[in-house]
């Protein structure tokens, strides 16, 4: 899932406005075109280091080093997006966050794989103690596995459920 990033956002808003911005002072009346302006990474599309730029119906994909454009088309406004990334203090904050996102998704997915792997050991070993308990007749063990169960069930769930 793509992430946006409203502070991108508003500093790439604020930059296009105020380049656009003449000595008439019409950037009210360009406003408007740049509501909807949306700025995201999305790391499971493209394992390059990427923005993309969305305004309206147009979407453009920048590479973040070097600068440069990998996907779509703006019009006019490409000039400016590539002057606003191309900042130092910009580009560095972009590399920083793409950074800080392809690190968290790959700790996330670690985790997702610990807690499958976990989940998985807990059914085997409730799947071994169930057939040892067929195995072995007499109502003995039945009594010890429910009574195993009950106590994996407390430490889990802090509660006594059936």
């Amino acid at each position: 899932m793509p992430e946006s990033i409203r502070v991108f956002e508003n500093s790439l808003r604020d930059y296009l406005l105020n380049v656009q911005a003449d000595s008439y002072n019409t950037q009210v009346k360009i406003q408007h075109k740049y509501n909807n302006l949306k700025v995201y990474m999305d790391p499971k599309k493209n394992s390059v280091p990427h923005f993309w730029v969305s305004v309206n119906i147009s979407a453009v994909c920048y590479q973040i080093d070097p600068l440069e454009k990998l996907d779509g088309s703006m019009g006019s406004d490409e000039r400016f997006v590539m002057m606003w990334a191309g900042r130092a203090n910009i580009n560095g904050e972009l590399k920083k966050h793409w950074v800080y996102l392809t690190r968290s998704n790959e700790i996330l997915s670690q985790q997702v794989q610990n807690e499958k792997k976990t989940k998985e050991n807990l059914e085997i070993s409730k799947a071994e103690l169930k057939e040892a308990a067929e195995s072995v007749t007499g109502s003995g063990v039945k009594r010890q596995l429910k009574a195993f169960e009950a106590r994996i069930r407390m430490r889990r769930y802090g509660k006594n459920s059936k």
